[in-house]
């Protein structure tokens, strides 16, 4: 089953030229966090977690961006990162 996060909020980020879009559930623990959180904050922390997780997205293609991503998301429930 797919999740459905047709009415999630969107956060576009752009981390070493990429962009990419955490869209977050509204109704989750992260989301008072996030809209909250300074941009500057915000872009970094993201920065900080694509480097740890996927390197950088620069040195890849779309479609290797999107293995990995895939891999990050699987198990989500209320929060995912998107190429945007």
């Amino acid at each position: 089953m797919s999740l459905d996060t047709t009415n999630w909020a969107k956060f576009p980020v752009s981390v070493d030229g990429v962009d990419f879009v955490s869209v977050i559930d509204p109704n989750g623990s992260f989301y008072p966090q996030l809209v909250t959180m300074p941009n500057e904050v915000f872009t970094k922390f993201h920065e900080q977690m694509i480097h740890e997780v996927i390197g950088n997205p620069s040195l890849m293609t779309r479609d290797e961006l999107q293995k990995e991503l895939d891999v990050v998301n699987d198990g989500a429930s209320q929060a995912i990162l998107a190429l945007a």
